[in-house]
């Protein structure tokens, strides 16, 4: 996905309460188990999801953008 269509995307507020809130409270609550499994600081989860985060911030090769507006 191009930056143009990143800007262009907004969530609608039926997905935000349906797919994003839901989403980003089951993620917090997996990521919170991960840190009790592994007894470690809050700040490695954090790494671990500022990796995850810069993995999707990659740009892919144009030949693999799945974006169907450019």
């Amino acid at each position: 996905m191009t930056e143009e269509c990143q800007a262009s995307w907004e969530a609608t507020e039926e997905q935000i309460e349906t797919i994003i809130i839901p989403a980003m409270k089951n993620i917090a609550q997996q990521c919170s188990v991960y840190g009790e499994r592994l007894q470690c600081p809050p700040a490695f989860i954090a790494v671990m999801l500022r990796d995850i985060a810069d993995a999707f911030d990659a740009q892919p090769p144009e030949s693999e953008s799945s974006c169907g507006c450019c």
